[in-house]
């Protein structure tokens, strides 16, 4: 395979689909429920997060006077305030299919204000680094191991999802660049990191749960048979993740040592198309 992710093609089939009417499958990757799962509960998360780490970087960004990193960190503001959009109305797409999306959004937002309203500055940066650090890994599996190409997962999904795991493995510095240069230390950073680690995996977990007993799927054999080694395999979503939890724990870490490897010469650089994938979601449902 030698095409980029967001390409002309790409954009034209998607974008067919959505003049058709042709409706979001329900199980819209390779028609397997736990995956398919497993992303839409990760979009019940993002919107509250990526404003979370806006606001963090934006007061961040005003103390720091350097000016490449005052020009990285108004790159993943841009970028991360056009995820929360997309994500809004995916989510609400998520609503009328009969998932608690909403419930969920809402939830990381009380958990996320309270960080707020606890944390320093330097302790919202920790949280944000280590939020960047699982989304920087979550995106580098699915772009180098190419888990979302092929025919049997809609071409509009795929966008969204390539997009935003670009746009996560570009600014994957940033907040701890920011960090830095406030003075943060290591013993903060690994303390803050392994209380946000438990929190937002219990987050996760939860609205997983919801979402398949929503339909009925919690205590279905096969929906976890077929689903498991798209999750924790070595070509699962979230086979980097795991693999690369312990190793932020290091002294001396920092995200550039995780090197990217565009072996299926995917674009990486930002696209400001926001706007193209908030429109995949006003569909009818099947």
């Amino acid at each position: 395979m030698d095409e980029a992710v967001i390409n002309e093609r790409e954009r034209i089939a998607a974008l067919k689909l959505t003049n058709d009417k042709v409706p979001i499958r329900e199980w819209w990757f390779k028609d397997n429920a736990l995956l398919t799962f497993a992303f839409n509960t990760s979009s019940a998360t993002v919107p509250e997060g990526e404003r979370f780490i806006v606001r963090a970087v934006e007061e961040a960004r005003d103390l720091v006077s350097d000016s490449g990193l005052k020009k990285q960190a108004d790159i993943l503001i841009h970028e991360e305030t056009a995820h929360a959009l997309m994500h809004d109305a995916y989510n609400r797409y998520l609503d009328t299919q009969g998932f608690p999306a909403t419930k969920h959004v809402l939830e990381t937002k009380v958990l996320l204000l309270f960080f707020e309203r606890i944390f320093t500055l330097k302790m919202r940066l920790a949280t944000c680094m280590l939020i960047e650090h699982f989304t920087a890994t979550y995106s580098k599996q699915i772009i180098e191991v190419g888990v979302l190409e092929g025919e049997d997962t809609d071409e509009r999904m795929d966008r969204v999802w390539s997009w935003h795991c670009i746009e996560e493995m570009e600014h994957r510095s940033t907040a701890i660049d920011l960090y830095r240069a406030l003075g943060g230390g290591y013993f903060l950073r690994v303390l803050i990191s392994a209380f946000v680690s438990i929190a937002f995996l219990i987050a996760h977990v939860r609205c997983l749960i919801d979402f398949l007993v929503a339909k009925r799927l919690l205590f279905k054999w096969h929906v976890w048979q077929k689903g498991i080694p798209y999750l924790l395999g070595k070509k699962g979503v979230y086979y980097l993740v795991l693999k690369y939890w312990l190793f932020y724990f290091k002294p001396g870490f920092h995200p550039a040592q995780i090197p990217i490897e565009n072996r299926f010469n995917k674009q990486l650089h930002h696209y400001h198309i926001e706007d193209e994938l908030v429109g995949y979601f006003d569909v009818p449902v099947r």
